[in-house]
């Protein structure tokens, strides 16, 4: 379980990360050659959800792939947290910083319901996060269509977060899912689920 003392600093640094990564998933705003403007469309409605920490809607644009990438990194280390008694019976709650938690709803989460958890939890335990994601701005540079499902976007981001300002230049990925655009889980965001999973596990 994260815990608040020994977590602050590198936090600061994964802060700003996670606003980065996860705005660069949701930049492709602003107009671009995908037929229809679907995917951008898609992105619009995604980036206002982001804004707002929304992300049971945030979850609702991802692709179900992308959701279940995401649930495999860190799943594992929330079930964790679940500690069995001396019998092997599960607790009816546990305890997440002050906020208890109902053991069989948390187990019965689907993919989607898991990332809007998850991601609350871990904004709410990052010092300084919520501003950053409010304050963070894209720029789209262009999109890029793959054949009649992708669509591939170059995105600049900044943001700052407890001091520290950053710029990226990155390329996500969009993928229709029955007919629909859906958001593909970049490579920022999967390293990052990757890095909070060792520090949780640590």
């Amino acid at each position: 379980m994260i815990k608040t003392e020994s977590t602050t600093t590198p936090f600061r640094v994964i802060g700003v990360l996670m606003v980065l990564a996860l705005a660069a998933v949701l930049s492709c705003s602003g107009g671009g050659n995908t037929t229809g403007g679907e995917a951008t469309e898609v992105a619009t409605k995604a980036y206002d959800a982001f804004r707002q920490a929304d992300w049971e809607t945030y979850a609702s644009w991802m692709h179900p792939e992308a959701l279940d990438r995401y649930e495999m990194i860190l799943r594992p280390v929330f079930d964790a947290m679940v500690q069995v008694d001396s019998t092997g019976n599960m607790p009816e709650e546990f305890k997440w910083f002050d906020r208890t938690i109902n053991t069989e709803e948390f187990l019965n989460m689907t993919p989607k319901d898991f990332f809007a958890f998850s991601m609350a939890e871990i904004v709410a335990a990052a010092p300084g996060l919520g501003a950053a994601m409010q304050g963070s701005q894209m720029e789209m540079i262009g999109e890029i269509p793959e054949g009649d499902t992708l669509v591939h976007v170059v995105v600049r981001t900044s943001a700052e977060a407890m001091g520290i300002g950053m710029t990226e230049v990155s390329v996500l990925t969009t993928r229709q899912s029955e007919g629909e655009y859906r958001l593909m889980l970049s490579g920022q965001i999967e390293g990052l689920a990757m890095t909070i999973a060792r520090g949780m596990g640590g």
